[in-house]
């Protein structure tokens, strides 16, 4: 097959066996997938190509490792182990439109998803049609998950590959916007919009969800709850306040979800479908792995074994600034864990502290290896509605509210404040979301700026190109690849590229 069919405009769109073809483009028709004209004949098809919608999000390419990385990496909460920097670019925000690692392989991946999204839209039409109103209420459903799996991909490329909505109004470089299949020579045509426009393409897609989703609790796929939460994160990111306050406030009030207690908080991480996880991608041993026999994921990475026995893990390690801000009494202080190694005297030293946060998936007696990447949780609706809040769509006593019933079930020390700042929020979600991807993305849409202060944590063994970052630095958004450009010549690169 020509290069082309594996760039970001990829039309062969497989969805568990789904895939829409064209001999314009597709120089053979792919021997492991059928028309998708062909492909969803029954309910039970549509379900099938619906999961698979889902599945290259849960890659480490994408929410299992990168996502995480590029959003705590880049900012103050975690960095490269000394004795392993495998991650040393991404804390150096050293990226180079040549290489097509991190940057390449995101934005195929949320086009892969996306084409998926449109290949599924254009072909359920025949089965609605002809189901019954039970199965066209199952399928309706099924549709309104296509729909926020695309508007969730538009976000991410506006965030990853665009600046804050807020440094200029969204004026700056997006995504390129499809809502159809299209062929290659159409494709090459193709050129990318504004930030606004990406956002405003997500908000039709959540949107056109919201109509059709169950209000069904189902943590693994997208249901109405999650839509709305995922709304009113993209309002408070082009600064919608006050429908990112109401979206919060109807997730808050539906009491379908709550907040995980102090005493229950570290066993939260080793389950999934809890009260408290509005979205979180399920992996599972039936999915796709890597070459290195698992999901290799974020949670791999922050996992030691005692002398490195087992050559598992610790590459990542939260700094010396997260460490500190937590209290005595905060239950997510006993995350923090001793990495301890053996001299040659057979003595035990401290060497580093790394963060126990994922054990794996104990549901499912999956190791570190496996755990479902939380996309959303309660803590996050809150801190959202607290947020809006306190730059104006509400009270500050709605925005005292919303903090302490995060803070509180958290440190037993937290205290109740009278006139919370944005600051005070951002503090709560820098101590609340380690590894979890949201410290870059939640100062640079504030317009703050991330320190990196090697003095202040020796441990901290690289040397920064980059000790400040703010959004005048262009640094901040990902290039696009050389190779993706080469294909699609339309494609504007990113200022400083």
């Amino acid at each position: 097959m020509k290069k082309f069919i594996y760039s970001i405009f990829v039309i062969t769109a497989l969805v568990g066996g789904l895939c829409s073809c064209n001999s314009s483009f597709l120089d053979t028709k792919p021997t492991n997938a059928v028309p998708a004209s062909e492909a969803m004949t029954n309910v039970a098809d549509a379900g099938v190509a619906c999961n698979g919608l889902y599945t290259p999000l849960k890659y480490y390419t994408m929410y299992s490792t990168y996502f995480a990385v590029l959003g705590d990496m880049r900012s103050d909460v975690l960095y490269p182990a000394k004795n392993n920097q495998g991650f040393k670019t991404v804390y150096n925000l050293q990226f180079d439109k040549v290489q097509n690692t991190y940057f390449g392989s995101i934005w195929m991946g949320y086009y892969e998803v996306i084409n998926r999204c449109n290949t599924y839209l254009e072909n359920i039409g025949p089965l609605y049609d002809k189901s019954s109103s039970k199965d066209q209420a199952i399928i309706d459903d099924y549709i309104g998950q296509c729909y926020a799996v695309r508007g969730l991909c538009y976000f991410d490329l506006a965030r990853f590959y665009g600046y804050p909505y807020a440094k200029d109004n969204g004026a700056s470089l997006g995504a390129v916007i499809l809502t159809n299949t299209i062929s290659a020579s159409e494709a090459k045509e193709m050129s990318r919009s504004t930030v606004a426009q990406t956002y405003e393409r997500a908000i039709a897609d959540f949107g056109e969800a919201v109509g059709r989703l169950s209000k069904d609790k189902n943590s693994g796929h997208f249901n109405y709850w999650a839509a709305k939460a995922m709304l009113a994160k993209i309002q408070l990111y082009m600064g919608d306040n006050i429908g990112a306050l109401a979206n919060c406030k109807e997730v808050i009030n539906s009491g379908v979800y709550s907040l995980v207690s102090r005493d229950g908080y570290i066993d939260y991480w080793g389950h999934e479908n809890q009260p408290e996880t509005v979205l979180e991608f399920l992996i599972s041993l039936k999915g796709d792995i890597d070459g290195d026999g698992g999901f290799y994921t974020i949670y791999h990475d922050l996992h030691f074994s005692k002398n490195n026995e087992d050559n598992d893990g610790h590459c990542i390690v939260p700094t010396k600034k997260y460490r500190e801000s937590l209290g005595e009494k905060d239950i997510r202080r006993t995350m923090l864990k001793e990495y301890i190694l053996t001299n040659a005297q057979g003595e035990d030293y401290v060497q580093e502290i790394w963060l126990n946060k994922f054990p794996g998936n104990l549901d499912k007696g999956f190791t570190f290896r496996r755990n479902n990447a939380k996309v959303l949780r309660m803590s996050d609706v809150y801190l959202m509605a607290a947020e809006a809040a306190v730059k104006g769509a509400g009270t500050k006593e709605e925005a005292a509210n919303y903090l302490y019933a995060v803070a509180s079930r958290r440190d037993s020390d937290a205290q109740k404040l009278a006139n919370p700042t944005l600051d005070d929020i951002l503090l709560e979600r820098f101590k609340e979301f380690p590894a979890e991807g949201q410290r870059f993305f939640d100062m640079l849409r504030n317009g703050k700026t991330i320190t990196h202060d090697m003095g202040y944590d020796p441990e901290d063994g690289v040397a920064l190109t980059y000790p400040k970052v703010d959004w005048d630095k262009h640094i901040v958004v990902l290039p696009i690849a050389e190779s993706e450009i080469a294909i699609h010549p339309n494609l504007q690169q990113n200022p400083g590229y």
